[in-house]
């Protein structure tokens, strides 16, 4: 078992990208499936306009891509991880299964694939199994949560007319919103609380980080309550977006800056975070340009009941 990827920068380089062919073929592959049914929701995707055999040729790149992988990690542990993630991910979208449809299973394989067991194999990498494995898993859980029933509210209509039984369609768009407000949200954001102490707890430095998002979406919601600014997010509400912020974009430079201290060859791993928050950093000077404050990952124009 490789217990030292840390001061192993190829390694761990490796490991990103596997996660990141990962993550492209979960995409790709409920593109490919729902091609269908975007196409009838009058969504657009550049991928739509290949030839399938191109689309199926694609996926099965990035297949093989993620096999060489796992092939030069070598970490059985990971691979397994890796694999049961390939496979749910191809279930939620392919049918017959077709977790995407299931209703409440659907959000939970969503929560799964997408955050907490891409976290897991990391951990499960560098043979990490500590009291703070645990709170990362939970967390990362509860952010795919948060997530995933956001874009079903989101897509309500779509996937109403093409029959598609999200968790949202099954539970209906009312007692979904209520939820989300009155459970989902709050217990994402306690837990994501106590993961911010944790971090904090290891490296005390980045409570600078967390004080500073808090100043600057305090200032956002007093811009937004004296008319200011516009709350352009109609469900997700301003204290959600606050902590999605700091831990899913403000984060990931910071602690990767703490690691370039520590080893200087650890520079690469900074470059790629910084680089991975460019669209991110585009979409927020563009929000002050418009005097609009929206959700990090959602951008929509469609008006819906107010959530927030």
């Amino acid at each position: 078992m490789i217990t030292d990827n840390i001061f192993r920068p190829l390694d761990s380089l490796v490991l990103i990208s596997s996660l990141g062919f990962y993550f492209m073929y979960g995409f790709l592959i409920n593109d490919f499936f729902d091609m269908s049914y975007d196409i009838a929701a009058g969504k657009k995707r550049t991928i739509q306009q290949l030839p399938k055999m191109k689309f199926i040729g694609i996926i099965l790149g990035v297949v093989f891509i993620s096999a060489l992988h796992l092939l030069y990690l070598g970490n059985s542990l990971y691979i397994a991880i890796y694999i049961v993630s390939y496979v749910l991910a191809t279930l939620y979208s392919a049918p017959p299964i077709k977790f995407k449809g299931r209703a409440f299973s659907g959000i939970i394989v969503n929560g799964l694939i997408e955050k907490m067991l891409p976290v897991l194999a990391v951990f499960t990498f560098f043979n990490h199994f500590e009291i703070d494995t645990l709170v990362f898993l939970i967390a990362s859980f509860s952010i795919g949560i948060v997530d995933i029933v956001v874009h079903q509210i989101y897509d309500y209509e779509s996937d109403s007319q093409s029959d598609v039984r999200t968790f949202a369609v099954n539970t209906g768009i009312d007692k979904t919103l209520n939820l989300f407000n009155n459970l989902i949200n709050p217990l994402s954001g306690v837990i994501m609380i106590i993961l911010l102490f944790l971090i904090i707890l290891k490296v005390p430095y980045a409570g600078l980080i967390a004080a500073l998002v808090f100043m600057i979406y305090a200032g956002a919601f007093l811009s937004i309550y004296k008319g200011k600014f516009n709350r352009g997010e109609k469900v997700f509400p301003l204290y959600m977006s606050c902590l999605f912020f700091l831990i899913l974009n403000a984060f990931p430079p910071f602690l990767a800056f703490v690691l370039t201290l520590k080893s200087y060859p650890n520079l690469v791993f900074l470059i790629i975070a910084v680089s991975s928050q460019y669209y991110i950093v585009k979409s927020r000077f563009k929000a002050v340009k418009e005097k609009v404050m929206p959700h990090t990952e959602i951008f929509i124009d469609t008006e819906l009941q107010d959530g927030t």
